[in-house]
C-alpha cells in the first residue's frame, strides 16, 4: 500500500514537472514568433487595386529595422497571391505617406526666468535637425511638424504651423525669448489634450486626399506638473489611452519637480528624464531616435487583386527572421476588372 502511494506521488510530481516545462516552452515560442502588425486603413480602387496602410512593431531590439517587400505575404481566402497574379510594392515615396508631428514646449516662468531657456532652445533645434529632412533629401515632403508652447493659460499657443520646411521650424525656436510669457503656472493636462486634438485635426485634413496615408506624433517637454487645474489628470490620461495606434506620444521631463510616473503615462511611446538643463540635448536626441523608429514602422502596400467579384478575406503576413505576425480584413471585388497597375 505504501509503495502504491509513493508511486502515485512520483507520477503526480513528474506530470507537474512536465507541465511546467511545456508551459515555459510554449511561452518562449510565442515570444519568438510574434510580430505586432496592426491594420490602420484599407482602400480599394478600380480597376482592382487594394491599398493597405499598417504598422509593424518588431520589438525594441529591432525598432530601427525597415522591412522589405519580400518580408510581406498576401493571402486572399487563405491562398497566397503569387507574383504572377498580382503586382505589389511598398509605397514610401514623397506624396504617398506624410508623418505629422507636434513639438509642444513648456514655456512657463520656471523655464523663462532662469538659465534653462538657451539649453532648451538648443535641444529643440537639435531635435528638429534630427527628425526633419532638408530640402533635396529623399524624405523631404514625407514629414511635417508644428510647434506649440504652453504656460498657465487655458489654451496652448501656436508658434509655427505644420510645415515640411526645417529652416522655418528652427527660426521659430530661435524667436523664443524671455518676454514670450509672464505666466508662472503650468497647464500641462490641457497641453496634452489640446496637442492631441491638433494632431487629430491635421490627420483628418491630410486624409482628405485619398492618395496619402498619414500618421502622427506629439513630443511634449515640461519641467513641472499641472498647476493650472483646468483639467484633471485622469481626463488627460484617458485621452492618451484612447489615442489611435497611428498616434505616437513622447514626453521629456526636466529636473526634480516633475511627476515621472505621470509623464511616463503621457509618453506611452517613450519618456526621457533630464536631471538638469545640461542633459536636455541628449534627452531630446534620444526621443528623436524613438520618433524615427516610430515613423519607420508604418507601411503602405499596394497590390492588384486577381479577384473579379464577391467579398473576400484578406490576410497580410509579416515575416522577419524567426518572427511572424499578421492581420486579417475583408474587401469587395465587385466591379473589379483587368488593367490594374502599381506605379
Amino acid at each position: 500500500m505504501k509503495d502504491s502511494k509513493n508511486t502515485l506521488l512520483a507520477v503526480v510530481i513528474l506530470c507537474l514537472y512536465v507541465m511546467i516545462l511545456l508551459t515555459g516552452c510554449v511561452k518562449k515560442a510565442n515570444n519568438n514568433e510574434e510580430i505586432d502588425v496592426e491594420l490602420i486603413e484599407s482602400k480599394t480602387e478600380l480597376p482592382s487595386k487594394i491599398q493597405l496602410f499598417y504598422k509593424v512593431d518588431l520589438g525594441k531590439d529591432h525598432q530601427f529595422t525597415t522591412l522589405e517587400p519580400s518580408n510581406f505575404e498576401i493571402y486572399e481566402n487563405g491562398s497566397q497571391i503569387s507574383s504572377l497574379e498580382a503586382q505589389a510594392q511598398i509605397q514610401q515615396e514623397p506624396g504617398d505617406f506624410l508623418y505629422s508631428s507636434v513639438l509642444m514646449l513648456d514655456l512657463s516662468g520656471s523655464i523663462l526666468n532662469n538659465a534653462d531657456l538657451p539649453k532648451l532652445k538648443e535641444a529643440a533645434t537639435s531635435f528638429i535637425k534630427k527628425t526633419m529632412p532638408k530640402k533635396g533629401e529623399s524624405l523631404h515632403g514625407t514629414r511635417e511638424m508644428a510647434l506649440f508652447w504652453f504656460d498657465g493659460e487655458e489654451n496652448i499657443h501656436p508658434l509655427i504651423s505644420y510645415t515640411s520646411d526645417r529652416d522655418t521650424l528652427i527660426s521659430g525656436i530661435e524667436s523664443i525669448d524671455e518676454e514670450i510669457s509672464n505666466d508662472v503656472s503650468t497647464n500641462l493636462n490641457g497641453a496634452v489634450i489640446q496637442g492631441l486634438s491638433s494632431m487629430d485635426a491635421r490627420l483628418r485634413d491630410v486624409k482628405g486626399d485619398a492618395d496619402i496615408a498619414t500618421a502622427g506624433s506629439m513630443v511634449l517637454f515640461t519641467d513641472g506638473t499641472d498647476q493650472a487645474g483646468y483639467i484633471k489628470t485622469d481626463v488627460a490620461l484617458d485621452s492618451v489611452s484612447s489615442a489611435a495606434d497611428e498616434h505616437g506620444l513622447f514626453t521629456i521631463g526636466l529636473g526634480g519637480e516633475i511627476d515621472k510616473e505621470i509623464l511616463k503615462k503621457f509618453g506611452k511611446n517613450g519618456f526621457e528624464l533630464a536631471e538638469d538643463s545640461l542633459e536636455l540635448n541628449d534627452s531630446f536626441l534620444k526621443i528623436a531616435d524613438r520618433l524615427e523608429a516610430e515613423t519607420n514602422s508604418f507601411y503602405v502596400l499596394e497590390y492588384c487583386s486577381p479577384k473579379r467579384s464577391g467579398t473576400h478575406s484578406l490576410e497580410l503576413r509579416a515575416v522577419y527572421e524567426d518572427k511572424f505576425g499578421s492581420f486579417q480584413t475583408q474587401f469587395s471585388a465587385e466591379g473589379f476588372s483587368g488593367g490594374c497597375s502599381v506605379e
